[in-house]
């Protein structure tokens, strides 16, 4: 009954996840997600400093909570209009919710999804998926991974 619970909440905190925090090497310290932990959480999405994901040109992130290295964690992720991904999958399934923008979001084998403002998707682990932010508008969405995160590339 409690892991039932656990996961349920989980589900309902749902939508978040995160690519890796940049350089550890960087001079200047870098934001880093909480630990996932019982307590009040504020991260103002405007101003402040997003960082750069890994791998992917006109793509920022804000992590919120958790550690992606370690266990469930959820970020904010900033598209630039016009910006695609690649074909990719993650051992994590993932909990996406659309915050501004639109979003044309493919998951092989599942919907091709218009994600906008407000739009929920969820994908299992290892799907493949890939996307691109319309052309207009930035595109902002949460994310959340019930695993730590990892990038797999195609399939």
């Amino acid at each position: 009954m409690f892991m039932m619970r656990v996961r349920h909440l989980l589900v309902a905190a749902a939508v978040g996840g995160l690519l890796l925090a940049a350089s550890e090497a960087s001079a200047q310290p870098s934001p880093r997600a909480e630990p996932a932990a019982d307590k009040p959480v504020y991260v103002p999405l405007h101003g402040g400093r997003w960082l750069p994901c890994e791998g992917l040109a006109g793509c920022t992130y804000k992590p919120l909570r958790g550690d992606p290295r370690t266990g469930p964690s959820e970020s904010v992720f900033r598209l630039k209009a016009g910006t695609g991904f690649d074909r990719h999958w993650h051992t994590s399934p993932e909990h996406v919710l659309g915050v501004s923008g639109r979003l044309v979001w493919n998951v092989e084998g599942g919907p091709r999804a218009r994600i906008g403002q407000g739009d929920f998707l969820y994908y299992p682990s290892k799907a493949v998926h890939w996307g691109e932010c319309l052309k207009g508008a930035d595109c902002v969405y949460k994310v959340y991974d019930d695993l730590p995160y990892d990038f797999h590339a195609g399939r």
